[in-house]
């Protein structure tokens, strides 16, 4: 049986630490949540598809496809004619490393004895991400209507069960250790986007969506959960070992304006979407069964974003957009409650922002460039806390080529996600642990293979 982090376990707890349509969405989620997902903005995928994925994200005033327009701005949905479907698969292959150290007595006299240190590499898991789109516009008619299921965000680690002196923090739990034990984490969020979209003149357009989504989690250990005793002093987390799914709703709002052939601009707004509790039956070391839950929302966020089209075979997009994890349940807090549970990620609400251009080289052949930097909104202090969801990457360069073949659009886009690492102390419920770090570190590659028809 796996369990949870001893690490805190030496010290004591208080101051520690439709049927069908259901089943399809499901059946995505497991094939997107088979092995770890990440993320780059945030623990959202800077990028909704092919096209904006090489475009950095940016596609909220420049409107380029229908899978970045519904994903960011459902106003953009409007400047499609006729009907346009979307589809798209990711390949996604993060890297991930953790990094920790304990200085002699760290946790007092003998405990341990010795100065430790090493580094353990995450078992790099491919993920494969699908993605589907399509808007109706009626000819003549002023709505346009659309509908999309698309993969936005995730997280993920697996790091192997390491003895006390290659990698501390992965020491067996308590009664036998100090550390994690083996630790695993897999996040996976699939929305549903559905809505409309009108062109209210010639310059101005609206959009709205209802967002229904569903997520996936596992984590082992959890450390959201009360530790278990295991002894007078002992204590150990348990573990969500298996997936648990919530089902969650919200919504998204936009306009974009173009002031003429060549300038636009687009507002959307998105509401947080509030999520059911994650719920497990976890068993102790002794077999007791221990009903167990976990809340985590997806932020509300807001964009701006600016188009220009110099010329017709050239446009540039760039977009800025602001994440509110500050304030979105399961991120807002931070350190133990005073029975030894964590509470939360502790992030930071962040800003990114990203740019490109597509240009038409022939009649039959598009090329995109794009850049994309993020905030990191894990504070390096809480290093510790994040060893699960080491959303830690910010810069982020991409491209695609687009060639017609026959009546449709095949993208090829590939994107890479710079290594960038955070620092910082163990922490126990009565603050950080002096003589001690963890180090969190991670890159990300990605393969887009995407297909596109109006008709």
């Amino acid at each position: 049986m796996e369990i949870g982090s001893g690490l805190v376990g030496r010290m004591p707890a208080k101051g520690l630490v439709s049927a069908g349509a259901k089943s399809l969405v499901l059946a995505g989620m497991l094939i997107s949540g088979s092995s770890s997902l990440q993320a780059t903005d945030g623990h959202y995928l800077h990028g909704a598809g092919p096209v904006n994925e090489a475009m950095g994200g940016a596609d909220t005033g420049i409107c380029l496809d229908a899978t970045g327009s519904i994903a960011w701005n459902p106003a953009c949905t409007s400047q499609f004619k006729g009907h346009r479907i979307e589809f798209h698969g990711t390949i996604f292959v993060p890297w991930r490393s953790l990094s920790s150290t304990v200085v002699a007595n760290a946790f007092g006299p003998g405990v341990p004895g010795t100065t430790l240190s090493g580094t353990t590499i995450s078992h790099t898991d491919t993920s494969f991400m699908p993605g589907l789109a399509f808007i109706y516009h009626p000819e003549g008619s002023r709505n346009a209507y659309h509908g999309a299921i698309l993969a936005v965000s995730g997280f993920g680690v697996d790091y192997d069960q390491s003895n006390n002196s290659s990698n501390p923090i992965l020491s067996p739990q308590a009664p036998n250790g100090f550390g994690f034990g083996r630790l695993r984490s897999n996040y996976a969020l699939l929305t549903m986007p559905l809505g409309m979209s009108r062109q209210i003149n010639d310059r101005l357009s609206a959009g709205i969506s209802v967002v229904p989504a569903f997520s996936m989690l596992k984590v082992v250990p959890a450390p959201f959960v009360t530790p278990v005793v295991a002894g007078s002093t002992m204590h150990y987390y348990l573990s969500a070992s298996k997936n648990a799914w919530a089902f969650g709703l919200g919504a998204q709002v936009g306009l974009q304006y173009k002031f003429n052939r060549m300038w636009s601009v687009g507002v959307p707004y998105h509401t947080p979407i509030f999520f059911r509790d994650f719920k497990w039956q976890m068993a102790d070391l002794t077999g007791v069964k221990h009903d167990e839950e976990f809340e985590m929302d997806l932020p509300q966020l807001v964009s701006m974003g600016v188009g220009i089209s110099p010329t017709k075979r050239t446009h540039i997009g760039a977009d800025a957009r602001w994440f509110d994890y500050a304030d979105t349940t399961g991120f807002d807090k931070s350190g133990y409650n005073n029975e030894g549970a964590v509470v939360g990620f502790g992030w930071n609400s962040i800003w990114a922002a990203g740019g490109g251009v597509e240009q038409q080289v022939t009649s039959a052949t598009k090329v995109i460039a794009g850049y994309n930097y993020s905030q990191n909104p894990v504070p390096a202090k809480f290093s510790f806390f994040n060893t699960p969801a080491p959303a830690i990457v910010q810069h982020h360069l991409s491209g695609d080529i687009v060639q017609k073949v026959g009546s449709w659009d095949v993208n090829l886009t590939y994107y890479h996600a710079f290594q960038n690492s955070i620092t910082g102390p163990w922490i126990s419920g009565l603050g950080s642990i002096p003589g001690t770090s963890v180090t969190n570190k991670m890159s990300e590659n990605s393969l887009t293979i995407g297909f596109a028809k109006s008709f």
